[in-house]
């Protein structure tokens, strides 16, 4: 089954509006959901429960997880000049957090690990439930 974004990001605010719930304690899992009402022109989706196959549904989708070492701005000039063996050299001291990525949206940081013979990341700040779902939206 396909899923158009529409869909998504009404169960995206489903979500959040449960995550919102959780954090204040009210509701509990089969319960509906009370969620925003989206604008005259278009139809109002359903309530949906905590364990239904819509919200099963868009546990299931897979979304960009990002760690960025570092960012910086470069004119177009420069990127063309570049070339094997160059160094790029970045505003970020070696110490500093990195920062944790969903969808572009800076989510979280931590600092780098070695887990094995890969890298992984030791998460040393998180936002909160409702940030990390608006975080996977448009």
């Amino acid at each position: 089954m396909i899923i158009d974004q529409d869909e998504i990001e009404a169960l995206l605010t489903q979500a959040e509006d449960l995550a919102r719930q959780a954090e204040q304690g009210e509701g509990g899992p089969g319960m509906p959901l009370a969620v925003e009402q989206p604008p005259a022109s278009s139809p109002a989706p359903p309530p949906i429960a905590v364990d239904s196959p819509e919200v099963a549904r868009l546990l299931k989708i897979r979304v960009p997880v990002i760690v960025q070492l570092a960012s910086r701005r470069m004119s177009i000039a420069a990127i063309r000049r570049l070339s094997l063996g160059m160094i790029i050299e970045f505003h970020k001291n070696v110490d500093e957090p990195l920062d944790l990525l969903i969808n572009n949206r800076p989510i979280g940081r931590g600092v780098a690990v070695k887990v094995g013979e890969h890298f992984g990341l030791n998460i040393t700040e998180i936002g909160d439930t409702a940030t990390r779902i608006r975080s996977m939206g448009r």
